[in-house]
């Protein structure tokens, strides 16, 4: 049986835009290697998309996060 998947590797960063900087991302990650960001703003805002389209080009809620800080898991 031939497998059209490539072989399984790391996973290369989501080119997420403005959300990749900011203080109120959530990486999401599955067991097959999918990635998703979640805004943790959404929770407390109507306003914010939860998983929001990407790349974010412009956001009112962008908050950035400490240089030394990555994205929550």
């Amino acid at each position: 049986m031939m497998n059209d998947r490539p072989p399984h590797r790391q996973v290369p960063p989501v080119a997420a835009g403005l959300c990749e900087a900011c203080a109120h991302v959530q990486v999401i990650s599955t067991a097959k290697g999918s990635r998703f960001i979640l805004c943790r703003r959404s929770h407390a805002d109507p306003r914010f998309p939860r998983y929001p389209r990407l790349p974010v080009t412009s956001c009112e809620g962008f908050g950035p996060r400490s240089p030394d800080g990555p994205p929550r898991r």
